[in-house]
């Protein structure tokens, strides 16, 4: 099966070795996204969960483009929290993108990020017909 990597300047560049994303036969698995802005590439809202989880989000939507698909598409995600208190504040926002039919997710508190970072998204979408 070929894989095909994905890469987009409306994203913050990785911040390692490893890629935004890569298209797998229908599906598009992206790398955690965090929510650094793709212009600066400095962190959005240092300690702020509803900015950063928007930000990171936007982001995300943007590496789907750029692999064909949409926000519409994500089946699911892997979301990390620095803090998981900040769980209910983190789920209204992410509400606000998927509106409908939610994607199947799995939130973990990781600890602690560096630089005023709060959260991490990562997903999994299918290419539309």
């Amino acid at each position: 099966m070929e894989l095909k990597r994905i890469t987009t300047d409306k994203a913050p560049n990785p911040g390692g070795w490893y890629s935004q994303a890569f298209v797998v036969g229908d599906f598009v698995f992206t790398a955690g996204v965090t929510a650094n802005d793709p212009v600066t590439q400095e962190m959005v809202g240092p300690g702020d969960i509803v900015l950063q989880t928007r930000q990171a989000i936007k982001n995300l939507e943007q590496i789907l483009i750029a692999a064909g698909t949409d926000l519409k598409h994500v089946v699911k995600t892997l979301v990390f929290v620095s803090n998981i208190d900040d769980f209910a504040v983190f789920n209204e926002e992410y509400k606000k993108f998927f509106p409908v039919d939610p994607p199947a997710r799995s939130t973990m508190q990781i600890g602690k990020f560096n630089n005023g970072m709060v959260i991490e998204i990562e997903a999994v979408a299918v290419l539309p017909n």
